[in-house]
């Protein structure tokens, strides 16, 4: 039986790029990261990279993407080792756990109150 090969990472890259709208150099361009070359972009869309990339070009792909880094990186703990995350059936709180680190910490306290608050509520309920 042949081995299954994951492509999470490929697949987001390739995704994403096409709802931008841009080109592998723009993505190479847009990562602030001058050893990011489109080439090695198109390479990771097409599933030709064979090794898990470093932590270092998996922010520079995210910020070429404009994704956050945590579901880069999820996806490609997910493509180089089979590694999957539980997940609410509507994906709702990996968004708020993707962007937690774009919060402020004003922000973060907001947010946890409302959480606090939903959650009281539907206990009196």
């Amino acid at each position: 039986m042949a081995e299954q090969t994951r492509d999470d990472l490929s697949r987001l890259v390739r995704d994403r790029r096409a709802a931008l709208g841009i080109s592998l150099a723009k993505v190479a361009e847009a990562s602030d990261d001058p050893d990011l070359q489109a080439s090695w972009v198109s390479r990771l869309e097409h599933g030709k990279v064979r090794d898990l990339p470093s932590r270092q070009r998996l922010e520079a792909v995210a910020r070429g993407l404009q994704l956050p880094v945590r579901q880069v990186a999820r996806a490609a703990a997910a493509q180089f080792w089979g590694l999957d995350e539980e997940r609410s059936a509507d994906d709702s709180a990996r968004a708020v756990i993707d962007h937690m680190e774009t919060l402020s910490e004003g922000e973060r306290a907001q947010l946890a109150a409302m959480v606090e608050a939903f959650a009281k509520n539907r206990r009196s309920e």
